[in-house]
């Protein structure tokens, strides 16, 4: 429960230390007084979104803190224990906002993100705004009211947690289809270029081997005719380079008997004469051994064709096709797992689609039972408030079939129905109710649906608006009755409910050198007295409205 809350500079609000009591508090005082900026501070301690035209004046960062008793939140303190942070009987929550705009959380004097104190929030406190009634309308609103009054969280969480991994399974399956290619379309594929490539078997330097086989032989006669003519110049004819070459160097020889400075050049000229005998002896050789097969040459060229043709397919050089071989095997070995992978995925896609049907029915059925009890006990409320008709759940489930789609909150159609008359067909609430028995039904169905979700404080604020007299009288012993159980705190302008709170706090405006500020008031028992005498008879209190806010004040004191 909330024991404390600590404002300072917040709207109206300068300095403000309040310390609150089990039971139903009310808050009452003239409109405008502030007593929804106590909400509203409460809303920001637990994580509501910062405004920071809501910080007091000129100052330049509002500071709230509020401090809970959570010797029984189990909830509570798992999540701090999850987050590190020491917990025993009491939470300290505290925010901060600053004109710039920057706002710090902390739990029990830790750092820690403002989505936590929304977690933990839920855990804490319900509040119940004066135009909830409003967003009643909204089918995504009655399946929440439905879900949170249910005691089915734990099947709730099983098919939001089996939709998440089906989801995500759905995604790999389609990151694993290309293109809109199937993967069993691209293996046919790759094996195809495969077998091409295999089948060709173009070695890794083959290609730049036939392009020179291809010049050899397209070139044969130029190169036996070329060389047999430098070979018949070197040593065939009378005046041979090799003949006249030995000779000369044989009269260098002699003439070194004379001189021997001309040794060096001895030495040269026997020196090219040996280079030009190998050279003679290697083109004997070349000419002898030349192959020219004019049908080899038509064979390397079909060859050439083939390769060339191949290489612009696969959009690579032609020397580069075997590379490509290699990469096409690698790209087909990782798609064979990715197959494996797929054959798995899609198995288990149909096994969690599977599992998921099963839990929704599961959720269905639940949902039917609940539905039935809330409706029920709705409908019995709206008696005790002075609307007749009946209230009703209307669940519809999803077709089992194979081609619905799941959804993180199961497969069923929620919508609340009501008739206001006896006798009128029910309808859904959007289409049949005023605003002042949306605002009634409303109520009820708060009252009913946060019986036992297990939230310590709830709050609610003027969702007493628009009714009067004895319908109010017991709006006030509704919510006195949940205070039983459970801290509440009812924000009101009707004596009949002001006057069946267990403590009354007021809440007046005032004025000091050109300030204004709001004050909070613990009433004591005449002090209650006059200002639900004051709620029933306006600013002229009589003896009479003293004593009829006496008399209504004696079932709760």
């Amino acid at each position: 429960m909330l024991r404390q809350l600590i404002i300072s500079d917040l709207a109206v609000i300068d300095s403000l230390n309040i310390d609150f009591k089990s039971g139903m508090t009310v808050l009452t005082g003239e409109t405008g007084a502030g007593k929804s900026i106590l909400l509203d501070a409460l809303g920001l301690v637990l994580g509501d979104r910062a405004d920071t035209n809501m910080i007091r004046g000129s100052e330049n960062k509002t500071d709230i803190t509020a401090i809970f008793s959570i010797t029984n939140n189990s909830y509570v303190n798992d999540r701090l224990n999850a987050m590190d942070i020491a917990s025993e009987d009491e939470l300290f929550i505290r925010r901060t906002i600053n004109k710039d705009g920057r706002s710090r959380a902390y739990l029990n004097n830790t750092p820690v993100p403002v989505q936590n104190l929304r977690e933990i929030g839920e855990y804490l406190v319900n509040i119940h705004g004066q135009h909830a009634h409003q967003s009643l309308s909204r089918l995504k609103t009655q399946r929440e009211i439905l879900d949170q009054a249910g005691f089915y969280d734990s099947l709730l969480k099983d098919v939001a947690d089996n939709y998440h991994e089906w989801k995500q399974v759905c995604e790999h399956l389609q990151n694993l289809e290309t293109n809109g290619n199937d993967i069993e379309a691209q293996l046919s594929f790759l094996k195809y270029q495969i077998d091409e490539l295999t089948q060709l078997d173009v070695g890794k330097l083959e290609y730049e081997s036939l392009i020179e086989e291809f010049k050899r032989q397209s070139h044969s006669q130029d190169l036996i005719a070329t060389c047999q003519k430098v070979l018949a110049d070197l040593s065939e004819s009378d005046s041979a380079i090799f003949n006249q070459l030995v000779h000369h160097q044989l009269a260098i020889t002699e003439l070194c008997k004379v001189d021997n400075s001309l040794e060096t050049i001895s030495s040269l000229l026997d020196s090219a004469a040996i280079q030009i005998n190998e050279a003679r002896l290697g083109l004997k050789d070349y000419i002898d051994h030349f192959d020219s097969d004019t049908s080899q040459l038509n064979k390397i060229e079909i060859r050439l064709d083939k390769i060339n043709e191949l290489a612009r397919k696969h959009k690579v050089k032609p020397e580069a096709l075997s590379d490509q071989l290699v990469l096409l095997s690698s790209q087909l070995n990782r798609l064979e797992v990715d197959q494996e992978e797929y054959t798995l995925l899609q198995k288990k896609k149909t096994e969690l689609f599977k599992d998921y049907k099963i839990l929704a029915k599961k959720l269905s059925t639940k949902r039917k039972s609940a539905a039935n009890k809330i409706a029920l006990a709705v409908t019995n409320k709206l008696v005790d408030l002075g609307m007749g008709g009946k209230f009703d759940i209307r669940i519809e489930a999803t077709e089992d079939s194979e081609e619905i789609i799941p959804h993180q909150f199961g497969m069923d159609k929620i919508s609340f129905i009501v008739s206001t008359n006896p006798g009128q067909p029910l309808r859904p609430i959007s289409k049949v109710a005023s605003g002042g028995e949306l605002s009634r039904l409303s109520l009820a169905i708060q009252i009913i649906a946060s019986k036992d979700n297990g939230v310590p404080t709830m709050i609610f604020d003027e969702v007493d608006a628009g009714i009067s007299g004895g319908i109010a009288e017991t709006v006030g012993k509704l919510l006195n009755s949940l205070a039983q159980h459970r801290q509440i705190f009812c924000v009101t302008h009707l004596a009949q409910v002001a006057s069946c709170g267990h403590h009354h706090l007021y809440v007046v405006k005032k004025s000091d050198q050109g300030q204004t500020f709001a004050e909070v008031i613990e009433l004591a028992k005449q002090e209650r007295i006059d200002e639900i005498a004051r709620m029933l008879a306006g600013m002229e209190v009589t003896i009479e409205s003293r004593a009829n806010a006496a008399r209504m004040l004696e079932s709760f004191l």
